[in-house]
């Protein structure tokens, strides 16, 4: 963090300049250390690019990350507060005191002590690590600059409800089939495993010979009953070995290209990093926050790797003094739309707004998506689902037939 000052030196003449320091407090040290006596000092004006782009690599809190809900009632209820002139380190400990989520409170509570031992907000909050959102830190950093902190806080409240809404929407499209899936294969195992044999003995002791499906589903249960532990271990090994595959950067990366290419999901997914690309860069931008640290957080923030690579690719055209839609037009993923919406905010210099807009048109598509896949995704469950159980329950009755001709 930068600092301006005033101090006398050992002559007592006044001195005026900028220093670098953690905290406050360790400004002053460092000052008195060049025997300088500080009669003021106060947070530089000018945002420091250099200090705002280090965000995230200061220590690390042990607890996990804030749930989205939480963080946009927090943000709401900090906003208010402040604007009603309560101090920050009143507000902070009355917030940490009363609200519902954990991880919220503990980490308010550390917050609360650090700005006691000198910090600024902006650090107390870096200091949490992966606790609070990389975006949050930074607008935290502009507002102090800017001495806009009611409004970063309650922009911040409004961008974290809306990124709930639609992360608890995609979230639901997500669960529904992989809920039913799940029990349907339950389902069919229980049939196959110990439903099938039971009936299939009947129809061995009477002389029955038994049609191909019936056989087919005899050794498949066969299979399941003889190898159950084979079965399931093959599947924890795999299981684990995807989780460690995924874990890597190149794995990763594969993962999140595929699934932009998912036939029902992909489109989906594409509106989820678009949305949250153009949101989380117009919150930032309109907040004051330099273009290059607010590239930066979206590359960390936008939630799929292959978006966060044409990212990156466009701030490096940023620092090359080239128009950032050049790379984003050149990877294929980005809709015209999005492009020509930011070409239009580079000459106009309104990129927040263009962007938020974009960013809205975007939340109205997901949840058409959502409700498009739920009415796809239904209809198919239940035709795979009734095919399945169809197989079955033929493979049980042909057998009875050729038993009621033998009664005959």
């Amino acid at each position: 963090m930068s600092y301006n000052y005033r101090a006398r030196d050992g002559a007592g003449k006044n001195v005026e300049g900028a220093i670098e320091g953690e905290s406050e407090r360790q400004a002053v040290e460092k000052l008195r250390g060049r025997g300088l006596f500080v009669t003021r000092i106060e947070v530089s004006r000018d945002i420091n690019l250099k200090t705002i782009s280090s965000f995230g690599r200061g220590r690390q809190s042990k607890q996990g990350k804030v749930s989205l809900k939480a963080l946009a009632v927090f943000c709401r209820q900090f906003a208010t507060m402040i604007g009603a002139g309560v101090p920050i380190l009143t507000s902070l400990k009355i917030l940490a005191d009363q609200t519902e989520n954990r991880r919220l409170g503990a980490a308010l509570k550390k917050v609360s002590e650090e700005i006691e031992a000198g910090e600024t907000l902006t650090n107390a909050f870096r200091k949490q690590g992966t606790t609070f959102p990389l975006i949050l830190t930074n607008m935290i950093a502009a507002g102090e600059v800017g001495g806009i902190l009611e409004d970063v806080f309650e922009r911040m409240g409004e961008h974290f409800e809306k990124e709930n809404a639609v992360t608890q929407k995609v979230r639901s499209a997500m669960i529904y089939p992989m809920v039913v899936s799940i029990v349907a294969i339950g389902v069919v195992i229980f049939l196959v495993g110990w439903v099938l044999p039971n009936f299939v003995g009947l129809f061995q002791s009477s002389g029955v010979a038994l049609p191909t499906p019936t056989l087919i589903l005899l050794g498949f249960s066969r299979i399941l009953r003889t190898y159950w532990y084979a079965i399931a271990g093959g599947l924890v090994l795999g299981g684990l070995g995807y989780r460690r595959w995924a874990s890597t950067q190149k794995g990763a990366y594969r993962i999140d290209a595929i699934a932009l290419r998912a036939p029902i999901f992909g489109g989906l997914v594409l509106r989820r990093s678009l949305s949250r690309f153009c949101r989380t860069l117009s919150t930032l931008l309109k907040s004051g926050v330099p273009v290059m640290v607010a590239m930066s957080v979206v590359e960390k923030t936008v939630g799929n790797r292959v978006v966060a690579g044409i990212v990156r690719k466009a701030q490096v055209a940023l620092r090359d003094g080239l128009p950032m839609s050049g790379p984003l037009r050149q990877s294929g993923t980005f809709p015209a739309m999005v492009i020509e919406m930011m070409v239009v905010g580079e000459e106009t210099g309104a990129m927040d707004t263009m962007l938020q807009k974009v960013a809205d048109f975007y939340d109205k598509e997901i949840d058409s998506s959502v409700e498009r896949m739920t009415a796809m995704i239904e209809p198919l469950i239940i035709v795979g689902l009734g095919g399945v159980v169809a197989f079955i329950l033929v493979s049980m009755i042909m057998p009875m037939f050729d038993v009621f001709k033998m009664v005959k």
